[in-house]
């Protein structure tokens, strides 16, 4: 009895250790299956990698390419830290449209203080151009025209009286009264009446801005914009005087008067300056050959000018 119930213990520790080693390897698995599951693992990883290198390279590449090739430019936004810059609004915009309207509606003198204003106030507006274009226009015909004012007076023509005569009389430019008056002939009748305007003018020039502006009283009165503009290098600046005015027909000087002065090529010569004023009516076959050094403007600016500037008339150069 004792033998067998030995036996009995020893085959019951036995079970217990087969029941173990039967746990063991549930647990544990076959060193085969264990080999499997770490290959599993490691080619997911690679996997994991790969894809996040595709991801990385393709995806930056494409993103990239976006931003070169289709994304549009987004002027509103500043770069890194720099500061966004918003345009200035130009003020002369908005004050020629008013003094077009003013001038819509009637109101010349408002319309007037409006460029004048503009002109002043913002020499830089992209809109001074046309306001002092504007505003010559609206001075030139009032001077030119025939309603009385202030700066007019009236000449009766008297017997043997010619316009060289009246322009002494009333010391007053002959190419003034003739424009003044529309005329088209030096022939004048007793009896006939003519407006004789007056002002006080001066040239302003300025070398930066090339430009041309002849002031009355000191006040803006007309611009005229340069065809062409050919200075020194070194040019002196200040204040001179008209040297003197020549009109120009096929090579030679010509006075008021002549036939041949309508038509003719005008200059109006700066006072130690080497600065001529000049125009050319025939460019195809000039009447003289051009200065040196000088601002050329057009035929009928320079008409014009020429017969508001006399000799001595004040110049400022800038």
């Amino acid at each position: 009895m004792a033998v067998r119930q030995g036996q009995r213990v020893y085959l019951t520790q036995n079970a217990h250790a087969r029941t173990r080693r039967s746990a063991t390897y549930r647990a544990d698995g076959p060193l085969e299956w264990k080999g499997f599951a770490v290959r599993r693992m490691s080619n997911l990883a690679k996997l994991l990698i790969v894809g996040g290198l595709a991801v990385v390279i393709f995806g930056g590449g494409g993103f990239l390419t976006y931003r070169l090739f289709f994304r549009k430019p987004d002027g509103g936004r500043a770069g890194g830290n720099q500061a966004v810059i918003t345009p200035t609004p130009d003020p002369g915009i908005q004050m020629l449209d008013q003094a077009k309207q003013q001038l819509a509606s009637g109101s010349r003198p408002e319309a007037e203080r409006i460029l004048l204003s503009l002109i002043q106030s913002f020499p830089d507006s992209t809109k001074s151009a046309d306001a002092k274009q504007l505003l010559g226009d609206l001075n030139i015909r009032a001077f030119f025209s025939p309603e009385p004012s202030p700066d007019k007076t009236e000449y009766v023509v008297e017997r043997g009286d010619s316009i060289a005569k009246i322009a002494s009389k009333t010391k007053s430019p002959a190419e003034l009264i003739f424009k003044a008056n529309g005329l088209d002939s030096l022939v004048i009748q007793p009896g006939q009446r003519l407006i004789i305007p007056k002002g006080q003018f001066s040239l302003l020039i300025e070398t930066k801005r090339q430009g041309v502006t002849l002031l009355n009283n000191g006040s803006f009165f007309r611009w005229y914009k340069p065809v062409e503009v050919r200075l020194p290098p070194k040019i002196a600046l200040g204040q001179f005087k008209t040297r003197e005015k020549i009109a120009w027909s096929n090579g030679a000087r010509v006075a008021f008067g002549e036939k041949k002065y309508l038509g003719s090529s005008r200059w109006i010569v700066v006072t130690d300056n080497g600065i001529t004023l000049y125009s050319e009516t025939n460019p195809q076959t000039p009447n003289v050959e051009k200065p040196n050094n000088g601002i050329m403007l057009g035929p009928n600016d320079m008409e014009e000018l020429f017969a508001l500037v006399t000799k001595d008339t004040p110049i400022i150069v800038k």
